[in-house]
């Protein structure tokens, strides 16, 4: 289960990265850096998970590492748990403070050709 929420959490971040674009719910998404940012840490828990599983061992210092794994197999396991989860969270959850609504034109769509060819009154020269 924790490696599916892994590849999942990788695929997401790198169609984040690619697209910046971040759909946290229908209602609410991520765009441009901000996505991309979420993107990036959304790729993390798996090279994060396998660089403290070794710091674990490298401090430990086994003479069987093997025997280490499976004595301390259900500690690694909740480390990785957690910073899977962990991470997830912090991505939603910082996601959905920054997202927008998709259907709100933003600033920039706004009908400024309109705006700048009417006259004093509003009113475009076709309308006349």
């Amino acid at each position: 289960m924790i490696l599916g929420m892994e590849i999942a959490m990788l695929v997401i971040g790198f169609l984040a990265l690619v697209r910046g674009k971040l759909t946290i719910t229908p209602t609410k998404v991520v765009e441009g850096a901000p996505a991309r940012l979420l993107g990036m840490l959304a790729m993390t828990p798996l090279p994060l998970a396998l660089a403290a599983g070794i710091a674990i061992a490298v401090v430990q210092g086994p003479a069987d590492p093997e025997k280490f794994a499976e004595d301390n197999r259900w500690t690694l396991i909740a480390i990785e748990a957690g910073i899977v989860i962990g991470i997830a969270i912090l991505v939603f959850g910082i996601g959905s403070m920054v997202a927008v609504d998709p259907t709100r034109k933003r600033p920039s769509e706004e009908d400024s050709y309109d705006r700048h060819i009417s006259d004093d009154n509003g009113r475009r020269p076709w309308e006349r």
